[in-house]
């Protein structure tokens, strides 16, 4: 019963007060985007930047928050800001939904007014919570830590993801059992923290004492929050969906019928993204909204809400003006989106098909039918892993033993070439023989004439002198001029651009902060979400390449080739082969309008170049 009157009490505020509440969220939303955003993420990246580089990736990332100063401040203060955003958001549509609750109106400018004298409170309340949080997540951190040593360190975490011992199941429950803890804990916590805000906004209370101050008024109410906050978060979460999903069944419906006409495309393009942004644009604005109003009127019912004045209200005049304003943003808002697609898929260079493992969806990976398939499947580039035996062969194996592909529990450097080759590496289907593990000389000859090889160099703490042996392989083979080389290990690309100085050596990417850009590199392979157009273009005014991998699926392959990368890393390699082919036949506009409907959900297999 009590739900149901709050929920009832938040829509008719929200009723009441829809104006101000769209308007108010709206100028914050331009706000945040123009001033306060690019104010946090300035602040973030010269903290990153106060470090020994500019760049932190992969496994640095790790130890870069656990054992810097700089990694450390960047946790928390980042954290602090980023929350302070949406909470000072939050805080000036509380203001109207406390006005709406007394029957006035709040204009927006009074709104974000209120908001901005209580911007550095908000501040340091959100950096109380992130403090809190942390201290909760750090045994949290250690007990997944002490699991993973305990029984996930004998072999390679890949073979346990794929083969998924017992030892794996034992972990897994440990972690359902962290992961139910950790969820009953953000639920109290949410409900003890739920009315920290509006204690601060409209009683006063100081940041350091709001969150206990909090806990205490929410006894007794926290069934209530949780309950309301469930409703809100589902309604929430049909509207995010909803917003996307319509756009993208009007992509795929129409799309088809239109793909040989680049008038027909740029109409439509221009229609899906604007109904994308609206969509987007009213759920958000929405969503925000029901929350500061719910929360409104929980805290209400809790207690008395203070003393909070609320500012005299005033007419709403000059309304289609306001609106034609607004439309006329919106409007340049697409036009420039679209021209930036534009601009960003000037450059046509040849993209590249690069087989991840050889073509490792079809035959068992790393090995020579793997890459004798790749070859038949025209890829231009077979990518391998290499890796140093006991006694120093170098063999291709991407794991750091057999336990996955051949069941073998051998660590690759504490096994002779001869027993790593001995095991059988079986075929996922059919009867075919079993495979074993190649040499990189094997497989350089498999290679030779037919296409160029990506040598991955891995390190597990344990190669002695793996860059000079594969230095000396590729030499004797007579592919110099055909491989090029890359790692995760940054140490080991420089020290191939040391003994060759004219090959190609690039660093391999997965996670990233800062500038990647500024690595000493010839190449960059990153994950598909880290190739942004923004960072293509840079890396391309440096006169460097960009590969993304893993890519597998024609609309992801479709959409990087739209911002401009020079290189698809693929377990498919004819699926890319096809892709970048009929890609190539279309012209500039098809290419720029199809990579935006395949963004909006139309089917790649049903775009295609005009006749």
């Amino acid at each position: 019963m009590a739900l149901t009157v709050v929920l009832g009490e938040t829509a008719k505020d929200a009723r009441f007060a829809w104006r101000s509440l769209a308007f108010t969220d709206l100028a914050y939303k331009l706000l945040a985007f123009a001033i306060l955003s690019p104010l946090v993420a300035l602040t973030l990246r010269w903290l990153i930047t106060r470090r020994s580089g500019p760049v932190v990736a992969d496994v640095d990332i790790l130890w870069f928050f656990v054992t810097t100063r700089s990694g450390v401040l960047v946790l928390v203060l980042g954290g602090a800001l980023l929350s302070a955003i949406t909470a000072l958001e939050v805080g000036c549509l509380m203001a109207v939904g406390m006005a709406a609750a007394e029957g006035r109106h709040l204009l927006p400018r009074h709104a974000l007014t209120f908001g901005a004298r209580h911007a550095q409170r908000i501040l340091r309340l959100t950096l109380q919570m992130v403090l809190r949080v942390l201290g909760v997540l750090i045994p949290v951190g250690a007990v997944l830590g002490i699991t993973y040593v305990t029984l996930l360190h004998g072999h390679d975490i890949n073979f346990y993801i794929a083969r998924k011992p017992p030892a794996f199941w034992t972990a897994a429950a440990i972690v359902a059992v962290v992961a139910i803890l950790v969820v009953g804990l953000v639920l109290r916590t949410v409900a003890r923290w739920a009315f920290a805000l509006p204690l601060l906004l409209f009683e006063g209370v100081s940041p350091r004492r709001a969150l206990a101050e909090s806990g205490k008024r929410t006894t007794g109410h926290r069934g209530l929050i949780l309950g309301a906050l469930a409703v809100w978060a589902g309604t929430a979460l049909l509207l995010v969906g909803a917003s996307s999903y319509v756009p993208q069944v009007v992509g795929r419906l129409i799309a088809p019928r239109m793909h040989a006409s680049v008038t027909g495309l740029t109409v439509l393009v221009f229609a899906l993204v604007a109904l994308w942004g609206l969509l987007s644009l009213i759920a958000g604005i929405f969503n925000v909204s029901m929350f500061s109003m719910l929360l409104v009127r929980l805290y209400r019912r809790a207690g008395t809400p203070g003393t909070f004045v609320v500012p005299e209200g005033e007419a709403w005049k000059h309304r289609g003006r306001l609106v034609a304003g607004l439309a006329a943003i919106a409007a340049l808002a697409v036009l420039g989106l679209t021209l930036v697609v534009v601009v960003g898929s000037a450059r046509d260079e040849k993209v590249l098909v690069i087989a991840h493992r050889g073509a490792s969806a079809y035959a068992p990976e790393n090995t020579l039918s793997a890459f004798r398939v790749a070859a038949e499947q025209k890829t231009d580039f077979v990518e391998l892993d290499v890796q140093e035996s006991l006694d120093g062969e170098v063999v291709v194996v991407h794991d750091a033993d057999l336990m996955r592909v051949g069941g073998a529990p051998w660590r690759i450097w504490e096994a002779t070439g001869a027993e790593l080759r001995a095991v059988p590496i079986a075929w996922s289907r059919g009867s075919e023989p079993p495979e074993h593990l190649p040499t990189l000389a094997e497989a350089l000859a498999v290679c030779k004439g037919r296409c160029r090889v990506v040598v991955e160099l891995k390190s597990y703490g344990h190669d002695e002198r793996l860059e000079e042996r594969v230095v000396e392989i590729v030499e004797a083979s007579g592919m110099a001029d055909d491989c090029v080389f890359m790692s995760l290990d940054h140490g080991m690309v420089h020290k191939m651009k040391a003994l060759r100085p004219s090959w190609r050596s690039g660093v391999l990417v997965a996670q990233a902060m800062g500038d990647l850009a500024k690595f000493d590199a010839d190449f960059y392979a990153v994950r598909a979400e880290l190739a942004t157009r923004r960072f293509v273009r840079r890396v391309h005014r440096e006169g460097r390449d960009v590969y993304v991998w893993t890519v597998n699926d024609p609309a992801w392959m479709l959409a990087a080739m739209g911002r401009g990368v020079d290189g698809l890393i693929t377990d498919k390699p004819d699926v890319a082969r096809a892709v970048v082919e009929k890609r190539a036949a279309m012209s500039d506009g098809e290419r720029v309008m199809v990579a935006l409907l395949v963004r909006l959900g139309a089917l790649p297999e049903n775009l295609g170049p005009g006749d």
